[in-house]
């Protein structure tokens, strides 16, 4: 069994291909993609959002029925809609995590299984067996997902750092006084900022359902904008009250564990 990645010499290829060599007899990462569908049994398309339907499309005629395709992207509709358009098996992957962990061990993976053929035992047993855990979502739920967990917290990174330059201050120097919840902000915010901007653009730019989450993120913004201009103090507690009993007690708990986790390694440090 030949597994093919196209896109194989990027960040993302880099790090499965040695994690498929142990699960196929051969892993090929050409720079040619028909080269590549043409000796291989399984398509991994691990290319930029932005280029990813058109580089399926292209491929579509050289794909047969005995082929399983599967895609890298953080979106999935529109991937996934263009593989469906082959004659082989579909099952649009994202790993939600980017290519400088060490391992995918503890990681998450999701699945969207649309036309799986035999393959789905193979990905899943891939998946138990490097130690990674699976989602199956469907695409549009995925995408919708993503706009929260991805888009929006990237662009409140975003803001945070671009608040920072605008008030003229040395995140080293505000790094003497922080508090901890200030140091994972900035850390978070570094995390986002040392990558490549072309992955956070596509992120940004291409999620159909983000500019509409941005519209409740904006009268958010504007209420609780409102609320500490008149110091209302009962508005206010209504509105953290409001957040606080969304969030769940789970949720409080959780993040109180893991924000201690946080604080006791940067005494360490």
């Amino acid at each position: 069994m030949r597994l093919g990645i196209v896109g194989g010499e990027g960040k993302m290829g880099r790090l499965f291909a040695p994690i498929f060599e142990r699960h196929v007899d051969k892993v090929i990462t050409s720079l040619d993609p028909i080269e590549t569908v043409k000796s291989c049994d399984i398509i991994v398309f691990s290319i930029p959002i932005e280029v990813t339907e058109k580089v399926i499309e292209e491929l579509l005629p050289h794909i047969e029925e005995r082929h399983l395709l599967m895609d890298f992207t953080s979106l999935k509709e529109g991937p996934c809609r263009a593989m469906m358009r082959s004659k082989g098996a579909v099952i649009g992957l994202h790993p939600l995590f980017g290519p400088s962990v060490s391992s995918i061990k503890g990681q998450t993976v999701i699945l969207c299984p649309l036309r799986p053929g035999k393959w789905l035992p193979w990905i899943r047993d891939l998946i138990k067996a490097e130690g990674a855990k699976e989602v199956e979502i469907e695409p549009k739920s995925h995408d919708e997902i993503m706009a929260l967990v991805q888009s929006l917290v990237h662009f409140c990174s975003l803001l945070f750092a671009e608040t920072l330059r605008c008030q003229g201050v040395d995140p080293k120097e505000l790094l003497k006084m922080a508090t901890p919840v200030y140091k994972m902000q900035l850390h978070i915010a570094g995390r986002i900022l040392s990558q490549s901007p072309e992955l956070y653009k596509a992120i940004q730019f291409e999620n159909p359902y983000f500019l509409s989450l941005l519209k409740s993120f904006e009268e958010a913004f504007k209420t609780l904008r409102e609320i500490v201009e008149k110091k209302d103090a009962q508005r206010f507690e209504t509105f953290f009250r409001t957040c606080q009993s969304f969030l769940g007690e789970e949720t409080l708990s959780e993040g109180q564990k893991m924000t201690n986790c946080f604080i006791e390694t940067m005494k360490e440090n």
